[in-house]
This record gives C-alpha cells, structure tokens and sequence, in this order.
C-alpha cells in the first residue's frame, strides 16, 4: 500500500514539475517552431505569387493535317490564375477562343510541372503540359487536341511573362503589308487587299476622325485601322486575316480576351461606327485590291 502512495506522489511531482518547468515548455516551443519553419520553407509561396499572370508567345503547330489550310502559328496568352496545393487554375486566350483550364501541378526542381485540361465542350479543347520557371518567368510546354479530326492536334510553346496594359497611343508600324502572312501560310485561301502606308498615320483610339481622314483609303487600311483599336485592348481575333496580321506584325498586340465591348471609349466607338460604313461601302464598289 505504501508503494502505491509512492507511485501515485512520484507520478503526480513529474506531471506538475514539468507543467511548470519554464525551461521544459520553452524547448517544447523550440521543436514546434523548428517543425513549422522547416514545412514552410517546402511550400515557396513567393514564387506562387511570382508566377501568377499572363504568358504570351507563338502557339506553334508540331502535328497537322498539311492538305488544310491550317494555321502555322497563332498567338496565344496563358493565364496562370490560382496555385492551391498541388492544383492550378487558369485560362488561355488564342484565335478567338478564351477557355479556363484547371488540373495538377508540382514544385520540384525549383519548376511547376503542370498538366491541365480545358473543359472538352468546345471543338478546339485540349490538354496543356507545360512547364513554369520562376526564375526566367517563362513557360515551355505542348498542348494537344480531344478531337484528333481537326487541322491542328499538337502545338508548342515557349512563352514569356508580360503584364497587359491599354495604351490608346499604340501605333501600326511603318510598311507593315500582307507578304509575311502569304509567306508563313501558302494555303491561306482569303483574298488580298491593298493597304498602304496610311495604317501607320491613323490613330482610330486617340483622335476622332473625319469623314476628310477615311474617304479615300483602300478598303483594307480601314479594316487594319478599325481593328486597331480592338488589337489595342487586347481582342483575339477570330477573323484570320486581322489574327493573322496583329498576330505576326505587331509586336504590342497581346490576346487576352475576346469581349471588348465594355471597354471602348467614346472615341473609338464613332470612329467605329465612321470606319465600317466606309469599309461597306469599299466592300461593294471596289475591287479586293483596293480602288
């Protein structure tokens, strides 16, 4: 009986001693706090937050039908939208298309491994594997098409990051033409349109036009020129000649969505309004290389 009150006393004292042993509960604190710095510097949230945005570049085609008139290379945005855990969220923006994708991802190598898919309900859906680097800010990867029936079923990437900002005075670069189009697509099958050097001297979203300024340009300068103004806030054509020709000659043009119709300002919607009647009125009494 003796022993027992021994125990029960000795097993009491070593409970209270280290309840209120302050040096015992301080390294306690110090292997908890070791445990969570080192989980913390497994999951490098930085470089989440760093690689979050817009990727840009050409969406190249590797695998194809080459009796199509399929397209060799389209611009393409991918947006990186949310990392959580080991999934990532997003969209991509290319040939008129804006389509949100979602799947896995890993960290290792100091390098996001994804594997992401478009929803299926679109034609043109996909999968994306891809690769990011945080370092260099750049993804390289393939996407490859649900429906193995369509012109393009492979295409490749290498894209860097880039922020979008509107800017009213960005303007078509001198002698910039339809050469490179033909060049890159021998089977591109619309027709040609004279445009002249008048694209490079006519800003449609910083200065309000008169009937004076369009009355006498070919009707391909007054499509480049109206389009201009949606290439300026971003619109992915789904028109292949506009695609083709901000795509391939305007090094500022940036696909990132495919509604713009919010964003235009007073300006561009009259010179919209002006340009099209005069790109009717081309359309049904000129020929397609102009007057």
């Amino acid at each position: 009986m003796k022993n027992i009150l021994f125990l029960i006393v000795t097993i009491i004292f070593i409970s209270c001693g280290k309840k209120d042993n302050p040096n015992l509960q301080s390294n306690e604190q110090k292997i908890d706090s070791s445990s969570t710095t080192e989980v913390k510097s497994k999951s490098p949230t930085d470089s989440v937050n760093k690689i979050l945005g817009y990727y840009v570049g050409e969406f190249i085609a590797e695998e194809f039908n080459e009796e199509s008139p399929y397209t060799y290379s389209n611009k393409i945005t991918i947006s990186i939208d949310l990392i959580s855990n080991d999934s990532l969220y997003g969209h991509s923006v290319v040939a008129g298309n804006n389509r949100p994708f979602r799947g896995s991802v890993e960290y290792k190598n100091n390098s996001y491994a994804a594997k992401v898919s478009e929803p299926g309900d679109d034609k043109y859906d996909g999968q994306f594997s891809f690769t990011v680097y945080p370092d260099s800010l750049r993804i390289n990867g393939k996407w490859n098409s649900y429906d193995k029936k369509i012109m393009v079923t492979k295409r490749t990437y290498s894209l860097g990051k880039r922020d979008f900002v509107y800017n009213k005075e960005n303007k078509i670069p001198d002698e910039k033409n339809w050469n490179t189009l033909y060049e890159q697509n021998p089977r591109f099958p619309d027709k040609i349109e004279q445009i002249s050097g008048e694209i490079s001297k006519i800003n449609a979203s910083n200065t309000l036009l008169t009937k004076s300024d369009v009355e006498n340009l070919y009707k391909g300068d007054l499509e480049i020129i109206r389009n201009s103004i949606y290439a300026r806030h971003g619109y992915s054509f789904q028109n292949r000649k506009m695609r083709y020709f901000f795509d391939n000659e305007i090094d500022w043009y940036m696909p990132v969505t495919t509604d713009v119709r919010n964003e235009l300002t007073e300006t561009e919607k009259k010179n919209i309004d002006l340009l099209k009647r005069y790109e009717d009125h081309a359309e049904s009494y000129y020929d397609s290389y102009g007057r």
